[in-house]
């Protein structure tokens, strides 16, 4: 273990018995075995994508992380809550876990974030019609003439036994609804480059408010490293999301995570990627939705040539023929869309 990490007593207590032989000095025939540990947060908590937030942790690549995320209020509201304006504080929204510094990450690696466990905290959550936001409400990038819709707090009750949010619906005609919960984080990412600090509702390169519900447990993402150490955090956990957020947001709830991290030497990658059991996928962020389409579709196509060993129209004409695209987020500053290709597509 480097000179210069000092593992707190409440990290050491978790750490696997190879390692702390290791640390007490024995010499052992097998190499150090990675470790799990605890991260409590407790109000520290960011609301920007910034190079200059000092380290939460510093944890080597391998090791594995538990800790816990507020949700996207920063924990503003409570269940008898009935609109978002007397509690949202808009300059503390989507607080950020982290960052985590990843020793030996350095710009033009790639930090490698496979999400082992996510865990609802809370037995409810909450969405909302937001005046001046959200994909069918009048915002400040379009100039419209029908008025903003209402502000309006939804809360849902967790069943976790279920596996299901409901939701009252008095004034509607059903009475109340059930959606599947699947539980994924609205925002996830690096440090970016260029020594910006960016607010942590918009997406980019660097990861951060895609709103993708692809983002759950057993996934791995792949994200560019532009600073020292990556950098990452995470946040804005969702219960349940349709593709868009169209309300612009999504069941609203604290988690507690397991992620590990690992470290991609030397392999620079544009856009931040997924990986599940059965895809891969591209994932890109800016206005308007076409243009994110299109740089979600062009980094498929670096990657499957970089990669795989596709010629470049060969990997083209295949994403036209096999491409599935998701659109991650219509409401945040930057749209969100992935490009995505079956496993079965590639190269054994």
């Amino acid at each position: 273990m480097p000179e210069t990490y000092r593992a707190p007593r409440e990290t050491l207590r978790l750490l696997p018995a190879a390692l702390l032989l290791s640390i007490a000095g024995l010499s052992l025939a097998r190499p150090a075995v990675a470790a799990e540990v605890r991260y409590d947060p407790g109000d520290k908590v960011y609301f920007t994508y910034c190079h200059a937030h000092p380290p939460a942790l510093r944890i080597k690549p391998g090791d594995s992380v538990i800790t816990s995320t507020r949700d996207a209020s920063n924990d503003a509201f409570s269940v008898s809550d009935t609109s978002v304006a007397p509690k949202l504080d808009l300059t503390k929204v989507n607080p950020q876990t982290g960052p985590f510094y990843v020793e030996g990450a350095e710009p033009g690696d790639t930090l490698e974030v496979h999400i082992d466990s996510i865990e609802l905290n809370r037995d409810w959550g909450w969405g909302a019609s937001i005046p001046n936001f959200g994909l069918l409400a009048p915002e400040y990038k379009t100039a419209m003439v029908t008025p903003p819709v209402p502000d309006r707090l939804f809360i849902w009750r967790l069943d976790k036994s279920r596996k299901v949010a409901t939701l009252d619906m008095p004034n509607s005609k059903i009475g109340k609804v059930e959606v599947p919960i699947r539980p994924f984080f609205g925002t996830i990412g690096t440090a970016p480059g260029g020594k910006e600090c960016i607010s942590s509702l918009y997406p980019g390169p660097y990861g951060a408010n895609m709103d993708f519900n692809e983002v759950v447990a057993g996934v791995t993402m792949h994200f560019p490293v532009f600073e020292p150490g990556a950098l990452f955090m995470l946040g804005d956990g969702h219960s349940a999301q349709g593709d868009g957020e169209i309300d612009g947001a999504a069941i609203e709830t604290p988690f507690t995570v397991k992620f590990t991290a690992n470290l991609i030497k030397g392999k620079k990658i544009n856009w931040p990627h997924l990986i599940n059991d059965n895809e891969i996928m591209s994932i890109g962020s800016t206005r308007p939705l076409i243009d994110a389409l299109r740089l979600a579709c062009a980094d498929m196509v670096t990657w499957l040539t970089t990669d795989y060993g596709f010629e470049k129209y060969d990997a083209v004409e295949l994403l036209g023929q096999a491409a599935h695209l998701y659109i991650a987020n219509v409401v945040d500053p930057q749209f969100s869309v992935a490009c995505a290709l079956n496993k079965k597509y590639l190269p054994k």
